[in-house]
């Protein structure tokens, strides 16, 4: 890696590179398009950065994959005791920074800024889907750096903005759904009813967008050391993704 002390956007990279090492030794099948093709760090640099469109029709886009898989088989005798990561893999991560991380730098501002462009009310934003009646939440903590929940009643009051304005909108849905690491999380079950913490399940491990990855990213914008390290070391997630839903009623009336 460079001698500087590295980014939070290179951090993000290198531990989303770490990770889908783990992945594709354990389940080789993943498959190098499925795999890279829902990571954070490649949407972002086809969706922001130039050169590279995710897209198997695409030369570049099959190139990437063959560089990487060869790559990832170049280096698969290396693995071993004799780094902290094993050689193995990061040799593999250092690969992937030296051939991507430059695009990386140019996209992930962007990214983050596209993130945010979405409409939030306070720390929550939403989907709402007619044909199905149904609303998806989805979270940021845009108080930071302040703990998102240092007064919990402001975010109580935030999906009481969010109840009023779909019902003005479009009447009142049928279902509420929240997919993310942060079901595991007390102030936000409580947020929700009863029926919706009987409700969660553990995500398929299909690691895109920050319902996985907002884990690692501490009130003030740093990389959380601990999960990090699990996930360097063993390919685990300290949290992994629940997704959970209830009624719009019993939504409703934890809420209001």
């Amino acid at each position: 890696m460079s001698g500087t002390v590295p980014s939070f956007p290179q951090e993000m990279f290198e531990l989303q590179a770490n990770y889908l090492h783990h992945r594709l030794s354990r389940e080789p099948w993943w498959g190098m398009d499925y795999g890279f093709g829902n990571f954070t760090q490649f949407k972002g640099i086809c969706k922001f950065a130039p050169g590279v469109t995710m897209d198997l029709d695409d030369h570049a886009w099959r190139g990437l994959l063959s560089e990487c898989w060869n790559a990832l088989q170049r280096h698969a005798g290396k693995s071993g005791p004799s780094t902290e990561l094993g050689a193995g893999r990061a040799a593999f991560v250092a690969f992937l920074w030296e051939r991507w991380g430059t695009r990386w730098l140019t996209a992930f501002p962007i990214y983050e800024r596209g993130l945010l462009s979405e409409k939030y009310t306070g720390c929550f934003r939403y989907d709402f889907n007619p044909e199905h009646r149904a609303v998806h939440l989805h979270f940021h903590n845009l108080d930071a750096p302040l703990s998102p929940f240092a007064q919990p009643g402001k975010r109580r009051e935030d999906l009481r903005k969010i109840i009023a304005e779909i019902e003005e909108q479009h009447g009142k849905p049928e279902r509420m759904s929240f997919d993310s690491w942060m079901n595991h999380l007390k102030p936000i079950q409580e947020l929700f009813p009863k029926s919706f913490a009987a409700s969660l399940v553990k995500a398929e491990e299909f690691p895109k967008g920050y319902g996985w990855w907002g884990q690692f990213i501490t009130r003030d914008g740093k990389m959380h050391e601990r999960r990090a390290a699990l996930l360097k070391e063993k390919g685990v997630f300290e949290f992994p993704r629940l997704n959970g839903g209830c009624s719009w009623a019993d939504f409703r009336a934890a809420v209001m």
